[in-house]
Parts: C-alpha cells; sequence; structure tokens
C-alpha cells in the first residue's frame, strides 16, 4: 500500500509532512539549536543557488541530476548543522531564548517552510506540474520563496540574547 495514496491529493499530503515536521521539530531541537539550524539553512542555500552560477561543471552535473540539488542542500544542511554545534556559535545559541513558546512556534514553522520551499522549488518540472493550488500558493511561487526567506530573519530578532551584564532585547 502506498502511503501517500491514504490523502485525498498530493497537497494534503505536503501539507501533512509539513506539520509533522514542525511538530518533531518542536519536539526533539532545543531551542538552543535553533540560531545554529537558521545559519545552516542559509548558507546551504545560498551555496546550492549560487555555486553552480561560478562553476560550469556544477551547473551541469547539477542539470544532468535533478534531486541531486535536494540531496545536496539537504546534506550541506545536516554537515553544516552538525559543524556549527561544535563550533562557537554552538556557545552563542546556548544563550538564545525565544521570549514565548508562540515565538518560537512562528521560527520553527519559517524554518520548515524555507525548507520546504527550497526542495520543492528544487524538484523537475515534471513533478511540480502534479502539484495543486495549495501547494504553489504555499511554497511554489517566488512570493511564498521571499515570505519564507524573511520570516525567520526577522524572528530571529525577536529572541533575547543573554549577556554577562543582562538580557539584550
Amino acid at each position: 500500500m502506498n502511503f501517500i495514496n491514504l490523502f485525498p491529493s498530493l497537497d494534503i499530503f505536503i501539507l501533512f509532512l509539513f506539520v509533522a515536521i514542525v511538530i518533531l521539530h518542536l519536539l526533539f531541537i532545543k531551542k538552543s539549536k535553533l540560531l545554529t539550524g537558521l545559519v545552516a539553512l542559509y548558507a546551504s542555500f545560498v551555496i546550492v543557488l549560487v555555486l553552480p552560477m561560478f562553476n560550469a561543471t556544477v551547473l551541469s552535473w547539477l542539470q544532468a541530476h535533478p534531486f541531486g540539488r535536494i540531496a545536496v542542500f539537504v546534506g550541506l544542511i545536516l554537515l553544516l548543522y552538525i559543524l556549527l554545534s561544535f563550533s562557537n556559535l554552538a556557545e552563542f545559541s546556548k544563550n538564545l531564548t525565544p521570549t514565548q513558546f508562540i515565538t518560537s512556534l512562528i521560527y520553527r514553522v519559517a524554518l520548515t517552510g524555507l525548507f520546504f520551499t527550497t526542495v520543492i522549488y528544487f524538484l523537475p518540472d515534471a513533478i511540480k506540474i502534479n502539484f495543486g493550488l495549495l501547494t504553489k500558493t504555499l511554497f511554489l511561487n517566488l512570493i511564498a520563496m521571499a515570505v519564507w526567506f524573511i520570516i525567520p530573519l526577522s524572528m530571529a530578532f525577536a529572541y533575547r540574547f543573554k549577556t554577562r551584564r543582562g538580557w539584550i532585547e
């Protein structure tokens, strides 16, 4: 039995997957690791979008392997997340705490939204045409990509940073 067939449409499946990842993010990713995740996600996004512009070999490989860009993107996120967890950024992240639960939830939804938008953007066009209006509206247009790109950055400023002298807001 195909798991996707349990849902009435592909859009509902993607929405379910999105909500499930946000819930897993809330359960398993500590608040102190959100900044590390943010930096890893944005750095991977920029590397995967910019590197092919300057290297024809990378561009041709990514065009020949349509899922290669997604694999590289996810792999870079994981690699950078692990590396940054052992860097000085990890100490800075420990001093980062959300002011409220709702801020943390919005921040996590925004990070997951940027991740989904990027992965769906990198899918081949043959797969993208199968998506319905819901997925196209939430994740598959340039306005949605801009919104998902801007929200995590703006939410990063909603956090308070603890220093020796107290809280910086």
